[in-house]
């Protein structure tokens, strides 16, 4: 029978180790102070290999290895938890404390290196919204996505697509409405698109922008008393004035400015002249040392402004007067 030990030894150990690394990967994890052979199949093994009394030595330290193991379970778990963290952040669009509930037009900063938001509205649309998502993956520049709900339920496979890539996503309302609401209308116009919005990406955000930058019919005042950050922009491409491709990039560029928030548009029409632009207002942001943020970036980089304590000047330096004559 010990002829056999070997085999069977190891083959216990796969199946123990590999049940372990199963249910890390199930995500049944547990903390290091708590982990114990009743946690993990593969200690449960250890335990009851180390009690047993005969003469097989393993040819290999098949023991020291598994308490090797059990000590790099916690780093294992660490760095599920760690993945686990940043795939929430990019699926949770929330805002600073100090700018919930407020309308901007863009974002102050006090650094001298100079940043922007580029914003695209009225997507997910077809064709339009991929051509975009092609530019900014070659550029390397992250956009923010305003979605109306309606159009997200026509194209939720576009959807997929936007935060597959890594952009930042905001609501639109679900209709597009720019006449007059009351509350309940407004509240569901803006909650079915944020439901809409979780069940089809899993995304969660908190940044709103009112169709056609109406603050005063009761979109904008509801999404503020629900302490969502009312968005509206700095610069406008102004498609709905049908620009010349040139004008559409000058409408960009020479209005741009530091923290400034760039209002463009993915869907809703015709964007073929936006996505002809795109490339070369890039280009020309890039060559004015811009570097392009999402706009939750940008607001996470002015709250980490605001918390740092001011700089103060050192004291002057107190001369002691000295007695005549004396140098």
């Amino acid at each position: 029978m010990a002829n056999f030990r070997p085999s069977v030894i190891w083959q216990k150990l796969a199946i123990a180790l590999g049940a372990t690394l199963a249910s890390l990967l199930a995500g049944s994890f547990f903390p290091s102070s708590h982990v114990s052979s009743h946690a993990f199949p593969f200690l449960s093994f250890l335990k009851r290999e180390t009690k047993v009394r005969d003469s097989y030595s393993p040819p290999v330290n098949a023991l020291q290895f598994g308490r090797v193991s059990i000590a790099r379970l916690d780093n294992f778990q660490q760095a599920i938890e760690q993945k686990q963290i940043q795939k929430e952040k990019r699926l949770i669009f929330d805002v600073p404390l100090s700018f919930q509930g407020t309308t901007i037009y863009d974002v102050e900063l006090g650094s001298e290196q100079k940043y922007i938001a580029l914003t695209f509205d009225d997507g997910p649309w077809p064709n339009y919204t991929e051509q975009v998502l092609d530019i900014l993956k070659q550029n390397q520049v992250p956009g923010t996505f305003f979605w109306i709900g309606k159009h997200l339920k026509a194209f939720p496979e576009v959807a997929k697509k936007v935060v597959a890539d890594g952009h930042a996503i905001a609501n639109h309302t679900w209709s597009h409405h720019y006449h007059p609401v009351p509350r309940e209308v407004a509240a569901r116009e803006i909650e079915d698109t944020a439901s809409l919005i979780y069940e089809i990406t899993g995304v969660q955000t908190r940044i709103f922008r009112p169709p056609g930058g109406v603050l005063t019919n009761g979109l904008a005042s509801y999404a503020r008393s629900q302490n969502y950050l009312v968005a509206m922009w700095s610069s406008d491409a102004r498609e709905a004035s049908l620009p010349s491709l040139e004008q559409l990039i000058n409408n960009v560029v020479n209005t741009a400015r530091s923290g400034g928030i760039v209002l463009m548009h993915d869907g809703g029409g015709d964007r073929s002249v936006t996505v002809r632009a795109l490339p070369t207002i890039i280009a020309a942001l890039k060559q004015r040392q811009y570097q392009f943020l999402t706009l939750p970036e940008l607001l996470e980089l002015k709250e980490r402004e605001l918390q740092q304590p001011p700089e103060t000047e050192p004291p002057a330096e107190v001369q002691t007067p000295k007695p005549d004559g004396i140098e």
